[in-house]
């Protein structure tokens, strides 16, 4: 078991890297996330393989340049930790307890589908978000390809829709069903999402004389409803619950900080991706109470 936690971590370390080269690249036309190889952005020095190992490379340099001593934000190794944190997780999810049998058991295959379904979701919404934050973009590469792909992630992982499709093409006694269903709902779940917030992006603009929502919002929506289906309006829902409790309390501190909603929808979908059905019998349960 700590082989495998220590091999899952040092991949999230190496994907939490490459994230980090994206979030600087991709919102810059003009530069190419494979190459030229990394370097350092004052004195253009490339960088040794030996002072690029995610996390050690960031503490044995002490978080600056070799050449010039340009500082280096703590954010790089953070985002590989963070990262690697996360990509153990989404394996303790899957997989389940990581030992002999995360390879013996009949289910292992699939349940290492789904961690690559769920590590490559999980790189993907951490790249917008950090994206986002810096940028106030999210740039097509990322978001249109969700689009495509998200149906068929949804046909590879169909646990991500919790047994719950929103279209039922062929009966539940099929062998083909969960996979073939969860195609057509995530299919579904893109157009029906993306044109639900589209919609509340065009009313608002109406209402307050402004934008108020930005067309990649949309398309990331969409991406998330080709994976979840028409579970992607409860990550929407959750996004605008955290947006709205964060965005207030940043806005105390900050008040021209324009706070951007993408990494509220990648928390939001991250969330609904795992716990789905608690979060929607929370919300259910709060609603009826409400109206008690």
């Amino acid at each position: 078991m700590p082989v495998i936690l220590g091999a899952l971590g040092a991949i999230g370390a190496c994907v939490g890297s490459f994230l980090n080269v994206v979030a600087y690249r991709l919102p810059r036309a003009c530069m190419s996330v494979v190459r030229p190889a990394s370097r350092c952005p004052r004195c253009q020095t490339p960088i040794a393989a030996y002072d690029n190992v995610p996390v050690l490379a960031w503490f044995w340099l002490r978080g600056k340049c070799r050449r010039c001593r340009l500082p280096i934000s703590f954010r790089y190794p953070a985002v590989e930790m963070f990262t690697a944190g996360l990509f153990v997780l989404v394996a303790m999810w899957t997989v389940g307890p990581l030992g002999r049998d995360a390879f013996l058991s009949p289910r292992a295959g699939q349940a290492w589908i789904e961690w690559g379904v769920g590590a490559l979701v999980t790189g993907g919404l951490l790249a917008l978000s950090l994206i986002d934050f810096d940028h106030y973009i999210l740039p097509d590469e990322i978001t249109k390809t969700g689009i495509i792909i998200g149906p068929l992630l949804a046909f590879a992982a169909p646990r991500f829709q919790h047994g719950s499709p929103f279209v039922r093409v062929l009966d539940s006694a099929h062998e083909w069903a969960p996979r073939v269903n969860a195609l057509a709902s995530g299919i579904a779940g893109a157009a029906v999402a993306s044109a639900l917030l589209y919609g509340v992006g065009w009313l608002g603009s109406k209402i307050f004389k402004k934008e108020a929502m930005g067309f990649g919002d949309v398309k990331m929506i969409a991406a998330m409803g080709g994976l979840l289906g028409l579970w992607a309006l409860l990550a929407l829902a959750v996004a605008s619950i955290l947006g709205a409790v964060i965005g207030l309390s940043a806005r105390g501190f900050q008040r021209n900080r324009y706070i951007p909603f993408g990494p509220f929808l990648a928390a939001g979908m991250w969330l609904v991706m795992w716990f789905g059905p608690e979060l929607l019998h929370g919300w259910l349960t709060l609603f009826a109470r409400g109206r008690a």
